[in-house]
């Protein structure tokens, strides 16, 4: 079945938002796109499911992130990009 495109601009009057299951996809999006980390769409029922969006993520253990699946080397990728794209204007 076809699925909706998701939208990855948020609106929001908080700053940084508060966090929500789109933001987790367009994260990973970003991921894909800026951080040459492949495949990050495959964690997004884990991210959701541990409800770790951007804004935690620099806060999860490593060893956790393996556990899901994640390389150590794609674990940091994606926490050290979680910082900026979270303080950045995708986030917004």
């Amino acid at each position: 079945t076809p699925q909706t495109p998701i939208q990855c601009q948020v609106h929001s009057t908080s700053s940084p938002p508060i966090p929500s299951p789109s933001q987790v996809v367009c994260y990973l999006q970003y991921t894909e796109t800026n951080l040459s980390v492949h495949h990050t769409l495959l964690y997004r029922s884990a991210f959701e499911l541990h409800r770790i969006g951007p804004d935690i993520l620099p806060n999860i253990d490593n060893k956790f992130l393996v556990g899901l699946g994640l390389s150590v080397g794609n674990a940091i990728h994606l926490k050290r990009g979680s910082i900026a794209w979270w303080n950045g204007p995708n986030a917004k």
